[in-house]
């Protein structure tokens, strides 16, 4: 399973030929089969016509590169109507708002798997609204959920709410399971989410401070104003007489290094 941006830029070479035909530009999505149908590929040169690998001519999808059998495996738009038709659709799925049949927004896509053997789509990234307001971050709804996927909004059974994966954190347990909680120990999940929410706040505070604090000295040393001056500055306690200040010339701390001879 891949995800569906680390197709783009990715090289795409020829087995019998052993040439490097062009990189991957771009994703044809066939909404209505739930797969990738070919891929559009940009070559090198001055006349670069758009060309298309469908997908069932890939021999290989690696960690590095794309392989087909032949040169013969990238076609032309003319010969490829139906693919054209699906570009022209501009099904991207991603960006676009995920919505349950009973009209509930779970949030956008950020995000889709691929299974590289067959094109087929597995499931669907998402991040936003929903998530019962209890959970925030990237969720994960497998394909076998979607009803429908058009240009701005993809269609998801009623109960797939219930059994989305969590990806943040490590974490990945369904809403079904938590739901299925008792009380008590659904409430103290809540307070903990609520205790580590504040402590991550505090933590991105304090990182906020320290770098708001960098950026201040590197304003006043832009100004003349030398940030060594500072009896304290940053974390560490800071020795003014560590340093030869030479604007002063009071002659302390040491001489400079000689250089040569």
């Amino acid at each position: 399973m891949r995800k569906s941006k680390r197709f783009a830029s990715m090289p795409v070479f020829s087995l019998e030929e052993g040439l490097h035909i062009g990189s991957v530009k771009e994703i044809v999505i066939s909404p209505n089969d739930k797969r990738v149908a070919a891929l559009i590929i940009e070559q090198k040169g001055w006349f670069r016509e758009q060309k298309f690998i469908p997908y069932h001519k890939v021999y290989s999808v690696g960690d590095d590169a794309i392989t087909i059998e032949k040169t013969s495996g990238v076609q032309r738009a003319t010969g490829l109507p139906d693919i054209v038709k699906l570009l022209k659709d501009k099904i991207k799925i991603i960006g676009a708002k995920i919505v349950t049949e009973n009209g509930n927004l779970l949030g956008f896509i950020d995000e889709y798997y691929v299974e590289v053997e067959t094109g087929n789509i597995t499931g669907l990234e998402f991040s936003g609204n929903l998530i019962n307001n209890v959970i925030k971050g990237r969720a994960f709804l497998d394909i076998s959920f979607v009803r429908t996927i058009g240009r701005e909004i993809v269609i998801v059974n009623n109960d797939a709410p219930e059994n989305v994966f969590k990806l943040d954190g490590g974490l990945q347990e369904t809403f079904k399971n938590m739901r299925e909680t008792t009380g008590h120990l659904w409430e103290n999940t809540r307070q903990k989410t609520r205790d580590f929410s504040t402590s991550v706040n505090r933590s991105i505070e304090k990182v906020k401070k320290e770098i708001r604090k960098i950026e201040d000295d590197e304003k006043d040393f832009a100004a003349g104003e030398d940030p060594r001056d500072s009896i304290s500055a940053g974390p560490f306690p800071v020795n003014k007489h560590d340093y030869c200040d030479e604007r002063e010339g009071s002659g302390q701390g040491s001489p400079p290094t000689q250089h040569g001879p």
